[in-house]
């Protein structure tokens, strides 16, 4: 991997104990994205603050950016690549165009989910995922590029661009 661009914070440490580590990611989602508006080349960013009565009382919207759901049981277990890279997602989001950040729309079908924004740090194996809501964008997810297979489907996606 490269070295981080310096319009990228550095990531998390994520030592500690569960409840640390918890607090400290919370952090900087309230930080982030509770205290203020976030946009996107002057769309605003929403994201799912829906709280679940198993959520410790967290938004659905945090969850999908620091966690991955275990296939075999269904619930969301801590993704520590993922969320340590938190602290990312905002400088990202907001950035002016980038040689590191490739933005691209890619049309998943309309009878799967239709069109989503990618932002791609290609170079530093994370994304974020957006769907346009009428006049904002809302933030599906955020995730750490773990294997070859997912950039290679990136890649492709990217190169069937809108």
């Amino acid at each position: 991997m490269a070295e981080t661009p310096d319009f990228l914070p550095p990531i998390l440490d994520l030592r500690g104990t569960w409840e640390e580590i918890l607090e400290r990611l919370y952090a900087v989602f309230d930080r982030d994205f509770k205290r203020g508006a976030v946009h996107h080349r002057g769309m605003r960013i929403l994201y799912n603050n829906r709280i679940l009565p198993d959520g410790s009382n967290k938004e659905e919207g945090f969850w999908h950016v620091v966690s991955k759901e275990d296939r075999g049981n269904g619930e969301r277990l801590i993704d520590y690549r993922r969320a340590e890279r938190l602290p990312w997602a905002r400088p990202t989001l907001e950035s002016p165009e980038r040689a590191e950040i490739r933005v691209f729309d890619y049309d998943h079908g309309t009878k799967d989910i239709g069109v989503r924004r990618y932002l791609w740090l290609a170079e530093y194996d994370y994304v974020l995922i957006l769907q346009r809501k009428k006049k904002a964008l809302f933030w599906i997810t955020a995730y750490y590029v773990d294997s070859e297979g997912r950039r290679r489907d990136l890649a492709r996606r990217y190169e069937k661009r809108l």
